[in-house]
């Protein structure tokens, strides 16, 4: 396959600009050709034909000494005066029979447009004549006396229609070669860092850039290659550092527990009870690193899921939360929902996490769980019944390990579960919104439909 040949900006713009004058050339030169062939044919009197006539006319009249009756002009024009100085005959009117009497008054002067005749019975004959090309064909000498304007009118007009023609041949060539530095832009924006990046745009200084984004591109797959691995890495540390841990925290949080179980006094009491919510606590924040662990490290491929079955799994963990606080789950939703396609684990995990909170924050009454869904989007919205959101909250609730300072802050809430839910949301193309309602706070966990199958 033969190489590209390559050529610099500045070559390409000479070479734009040479062809646009070589085609002007060609153009002209094409329509004079085309103007002498016309001439050479007879179809078009030459541009002193007038001159020619008149000349001939002249010699005529001056062997017949007298104006003839049978004068018929050709490319020319006559006045004829009588011995008063007064029009008898012409082949003008009107205004331009006055301009050329005023044009032409005296009749001893010599003039390149024009000559008097004088007769011996006094009158006089004055012929003018034009230097322009004419058609010869009376109906078009008529209609159009100049064919060179007509000419020019042409040729003006194949000049724009090539320029229109190589303009939009010549940006579209440049839209090609911009095409691909926007597709690579595009690649790399889109995250697309497998498929190489093209750089043969032809123009040295496209290629240039194509090459340097080529370069980004695969600088960034090898960083961000990187940074997923050391992620990775990351997450099963903490994961199997959580995992160790806990196995000392359950020996000091049991040992604690029996001795609590001792007579002890006061003070020894308050000291060994101490040690155990602390460890209690301790025990708490392992198991939610734990969890964030697990989460992020999931890598699941999404199947089509049933609002029914989530609905379930949902119930099936609050269930037993609710009733122990007293409170009742009330469910809104339709039978004829479609199902989404998304990660079964990720999806739950966030549903159940968001619920969990809507209880935990519910004193008594009634958690509404609500699921709607549009063409593109399912919606599932939680509401409880409790102090709702801060203002600082709703900012900042679903940053990792945030805590609320005072409403919303239970002890075994360590500013994870929004986190998780909002990761998951977007994991599914969606998003999660925190608004505040007249009862209580409101969660909307938003993914789309995209994938969904009915």
């Amino acid at each position: 396959m033969a190489t590209k040949k390559i050529i610099s900006l500045t070559g390409y713009i000479t070479r734009i600009l040479l062809v646009a004058f070589l085609g002007v050339f060609v153009i002209l030169a094409a329509a004079l050709l085309f103007f002498q062939l016309l001439i050479q044919s007879g179809f078009i009197a030459p541009a002193n034909a007038g001159e020619t006539a008149a000349r001939s006319e002249i010699e005529r009249l001056k062997q017949m000494n007298k104006f003839p009756d049978d004068l018929q002009p050709s490319y020319y024009d006559f006045i004829y005066f009588d011995q008063h100085n007064q029009v008898i005959s012409s082949s003008l009117s009107g205004d331009k029979l006055t301009k050329e009497i005023d044009k032409y008054a005296s009749d001893s002067l010599t003039y390149s447009t024009g000559a008097y005749i004088q007769f011996d019975d006094g009158s006089r004959c004055l012929l003018t004549w034009k230097y322009n090309a004419q058609f010869t064909n009376e109906t078009l000498h008529r209609l159009l006396p100049s064919a060179e304007l007509i000419f020019m009118i042409g040729t003006g007009l194949m000049l724009i229609l090539f320029f229109l023609i190589y303009t939009r041949r010549i940006s579209q060539k440049l839209r090609e070669k911009l095409v691909l530095v926007t597709a690579a832009s595009q690649q790399i924006t889109e995250q697309n860092l497998e498929e190489p990046i093209s750089t043969a745009a032809g123009i040295r200084e496209f290629n240039q850039t194509l090459q340097s984004m080529e370069d980004m591109r695969e600088a960034l797959k090898i960083s961000l290659l990187q940074q997923w691995e050391a992620q990775q890495q990351r997450k099963q540390e903490i994961a199997a550092l959580t995992h160790d841990i806990k196995t000392p925290l359950t020996v000091v949080n049991g040992n604690a527990e029996l001795l609590l179980e001792d007579d002890l006094d006061e003070e020894q009491r308050s000291l060994v009870q101490a040690i155990y919510h602390s460890g209690t606590k301790a025990k708490q924040y392992v198991g939610a690193l734990q969890q964030l662990s697990n989460f992020e490290v999931v890598s699941e491929d999404k199947t089509p899921l049933s609002i029914n079955f989530l609905l379930h799994e949902l119930d099936e963990a609050l269930a037993p939360l609710a009733l122990a606080k007293g409170i009742n789950l009330d469910y809104h939703y339709t039978q004829n929902l479609q199902n989404v396609v998304g990660s079964e684990y990720m999806l739950t995990r966030a549903l159940i996490s968001i619920g969990e909170n809507a209880v935990r924050f519910t004193d008594s009454g009634t958690v509404t769980i609500q699921v709607t869904q549009t063409e593109t989007e399912t919606h599932f919205i939680f509401v409880d019944r409790g102090p709702g959101f801060s203002n600082e909250a709703l900012q900042h609730a679903t940053e990792m390990f945030w805590q609320q300072d005072k409403s919303r802050t239970p002890d075994s809430n360590y500013g994870i579960g929004l986190a998780i839910a909002e990761k998951a949301a977007q994991l599914h193309g969606g998003r999660l919104v925190l608004s505040n309602t007249e009862v209580g706070g409101k969660v909307e966990l938003v993914i789309v439909n995209s994938l969904s199958t009915s």
